[in-house]
C-alpha cells in the first residue's frame, strides 16, 4: 500500500490535469449534441470517461518493464483479435471492425495501436544502431507493420490503417533508420499508388475526390463537409452559445457526437473556442515530448512515447483537417472529445503508459 502512495504521489499531475480537461469538454459537447433528446449517449460517455481515467492511474501504476516483457504477447493477442473481427466481427455501417463482448462492440484495431508501438520499441531497442543499415534485418518490423496495417485495412478502416502506418514511420524514423530506407520506401509508394487507388471501396474514392470539390455534390457525397464548413464558419468568433447550435441542432450537421464534434465546437463556442482545444492538444503533445526527449539512454521508452504522442497527435490533426477540408473524410474521431468506446479508452491507456514513463524516470 506504501508503495502505491509513493507511485501516485510521483504521478504527472499537471498531465493528469490537462487530460481530464480535455475530456471534459468532450462532455461539454456531447451533452450538447444529445441536448433535447435522449441522454442515453451522454451517460455511456460519462461511463466511459470515468472508467478511461481510472484505467489510465491503474496503468500508470505498472512498470515500463511488464509492457517491455509482454510486448510481443500483447502483438499476438492483438493480431487474433484482428483476424477474428475479419471473419466473426459485427458488421456495422458497412464494416467488420467489432466484436461484440456480452452486448458491448470492441474494436481490436485501437487496442493494436498501442501492441504495435510496444513491440516495435521492443525490437529496436533489442537491435544495435549498427544493423539498422542491413536492410534485411528491417523484414521482421515491416511484416509486424504490414500484417494489422492490410487486416484493418480490409475491415475497412482506412482511417485507422493510415494512422497505424503513419505511426510506424515515425517510430522508424526515430530508431535511427537509414535516410536511404525512406526514400526507397517514398519511392515504392508512389509505384504502388495506382494500385492502392484500384483497391479501395467505391466510397472511399468517392470522399477523397469529394475533397477537391464538394460542391459538385452537395447532397451526396460533398454533403458532410459543405455542411461542416457552414458550421464552423457561422461560429465566428466567440460562437452562438452553449446548445444554440442551429446547424448542429437542426441534424444538418451528421455525426455531430463522433467525427464532426470540432465543427460543432466551432459553431457553439467560435474560433476561440477552438483555438482553446488545438492549444490543449498541442500542450499536452509538447509535454509529452519533454517527457520522451530525456530518455536518452532508454531506447525502449524514448520510441514508446514517440509512438503513443503521435498517434494523438495526428489523429486528432487528422479529425480537425477533415472537417474543415483539407483532408478526406475518413472517420476517425477527436480524441477524448468525440464519443467513443475503444479508440478513447485505448487513449486513455496510453496517457497511462506515458504516465509510468515519467513516473520512472523521477527515480533516476
Amino acid at each position: 500500500m506504501t508503495e502505491i502512495i509513493i507511485k501516485l504521489k510521483n504521478l504527472n499531475w499537471l498531465f493528469i490535469f490537462l487530460i481530464s480537461f480535455l475530456s471534459f469538454v468532450g462532455l461539454v459537447m456531447i451533452y450538447s449534441a444529445t441536448f433535447g433528446e435522449e441522454s442515453k449517449i451522454f451517460i455511456s460517455h460519462i461511463y466511459k470517461v470515468t472508467i478511461g481515467f481510472i484505467l489510465m492511474i491503474l496503468v500508470s501504476l505498472i512498470d515500463v518493464e511488464f509492457w517491455k516483457k509482454n510486448a510481443y504477447l500483447f502483438y499476438f493477442i492483438g493480431l487474433v483479435l484482428l483476424l477474428w473481427v475479419t471473419f466473426y466481427g459485427y458488421l456495422g455501417k458497412g464494416a467488420r471492425r467489432w466484436i461484440n463482448f456480452y452486448g458491448l462492440n470492441f474494436q481490436p484495431s485501437e487496442i493494436m495501436k498501442i501492441f504495435l508501438i510496444i513491440s516495435l520499441a521492443k525490437f529496436f531497442d533489442e537491435k544495435k544502431f549498427q544493423e539498422s543499415r542491413d536492410y534485411f534485418f528491417l523484414i521482421l518490423p515491416i511484416l509486424i507493420v504490414t500484417i494489422p496495417f492490410l487486416l484493418v485495412l480490409i475491415q475497412p478502416d482506412l482511417g485507422t490503417a493510415m494512422l497505424i502506418l503513419f505511426v510506424s514511420v515515425v517510430i522508424f524514423f526515430v530508431s535511427g533508420i537509414n535516410w536511404k530506407f525512406f526514400a526507397f520506401s517514398g519511392l515504392l509508394s508512389i509505384i504502388v499508388t495506382p494500385y492502392l487507388w484500384g483497391g479501395l471501396k467505391d466510397y472511399q474514392k468517392q470522399r477523397i475526390l469529394t475533397l477537391f470539390n464538394p460542391e459538385n455534390d452537395p447532397l451526396g457525397s460533398g454533403y458532410h463537409i459543405i455542411q461542416s464548413q457552414i458550421a464552423i464558419g457561422s461560429g465566428g468568433t466567440f460562437g452562438k452559445g452553449w446548445t444554440k447550435g442551429t446547424q448542429s441542432h437542426l441534424d444538418f450537421l451528421p455525426e455531430k457526437h463522433t467525427d464532426f464534434i470540432f465543427s460543432m465546437l466551432g459553431e457553439e463556442f467560435g474560433f476561440l473556442g477552438t483555438l482553446s482545444v488545438i492549444g490543449l492538444i498541442c500542450l499536452i503533445t509538447y509535454i509529452t515530448y519533454h517527457i520522451t526527449n530525456s530518455f536518452i539512454h532508454n531506447n525502449f521508452n524514448r520510441i514508446v512515447g514517440y509512438g503513443i504522442i503521435t498517434n494523438f497527435f495526428f489523429a486528432s490533426l487528422i479529425n480537425m483537417s477533415m472537417v474543415i477540408g483539407i483532408l478526406p473524410i475518413v472517420g476517425l474521431p477527436l480524441p477524448l472529445v468525440s464519443y467513443g468506446g475503444s479508440s478513447m479508452l485505448t487513449y486513455f491507456i496510453g496517457f497511462g503508459i506515458i504516465l509510468s514513463l515519467d513516473r520512472g524516470s523521477n527515480y533516476l
